[in-house]
């Protein structure tokens, strides 16, 4: 299977808050929002909402036995969608996170996650959160993406499987042969990430999502605008850059929970 563990990642210390991608400052743990430079000894996270049925998660730094002090500050982390804000730094060490459903924020709630996180110095991790809401789930990822330098150009794209109960899947590019780019890929793996080459001649691809036994194509994704005149790293969101492509959804779901696929920069 072309498909690697999480564990096997390494470390680095930069991050972006991306909606549902959304990077956290740590270094506030009443969950106000902070622009700050990172102090010596900080680590990185990025949060990912693929939980089936929480539209909206309201994370708490305090963690789960303590009230958010700033609700109206606290981070929404909207499942299967994201949007670019800033660039956020924070501390590393052992950190309590609870994740509550939107408006269940109350002081007798129960959040649908209470986590606490390790994160050491100089790291940067990815959490993704999956399951559904009776049966909530987590992949944690020590991130270590590969830099290209400005005369590659290259778009680094991996896939993870976020669908809770689905068998594994595999994945090619339109026209080619089934599981071309990875043969299987069982819930809550993911593969390392693979250069593409990004110029104005290919346009863009077609990735087909399959279930890897049956052969049949449950979902795709498009890989549009990859390279632009004049694109540089700071216009272009693929080119010289590192995306993850998540598979989210339920099997047989409808609706909010329909198998689909979308696009995370992890940078």
């Amino acid at each position: 299977m072309n498909w690697i563990n999480p564990s096997a990642h390494r470390l680095f210390s930069r991050a972006f808050t991306i909606g549902a991608v959304l990077v956290i400052t740590l270094a506030v743990l009443s969950g106000s929002c902070s622009k700050t430079a990172a102090p010596p000894g900080s680590a990185s996270l990025i949060l990912v909402n693929a939980t089936v049925g929480a539209d909206t998660l309201v994370t708490n730094f305090n963690g789960g036995g303590q009230p958010l002090n700033y609700y109206r500050n606290a981070y929404q982390l909207y499942y299967g969608k994201y949007k670019v804000t800033d660039e956020m730094n924070y501390y590393s060490g052992a950190q309590p996170l609870a994740l509550y459903k939107y408006r269940d924020t109350l002081d007798h709630s129960t959040p649908l996650f209470n986590l606490t996180l390790h994160l050491p110095v100089s790291s940067m991790f990815t959490l993704f959160l999956t399951g559904t809401v009776t049966n909530p789930d987590t992949l944690l990822v020590n991130e270590n993406p590969p830099t290209y330098p400005a005369s590659d150009s290259v778009a680094g794209i991996r896939f993870v499987n976020l669908s809770p109960g689905s068998a594994p899947i595999s994945i090619n590019i339109k026209g080619q042969p089934s599981g071309s780019e990875y043969s299987s890929l069982p819930y809550k793996s993911i593969t390392a990430f693979k250069a593409y080459p990004a110029t104005k001649a290919l346009g863009s691809y077609i990735f087909e999502i399959r279930d890897a036994a049956k052969d049949s194509v449950l979902t795709t994704f498009t890989a549009s605008g990859l390279a632009t005149a004049g694109a540089s790293y700071a216009t272009n969101n693929w080119l010289y850059k590192t995306s993850t492509i998540a598979f989210i959804g339920l099997p047989g779901g409808a609706g909010a929970s329909i198998q689909k696929t979308y696009k995370i920069n992890t940078f």
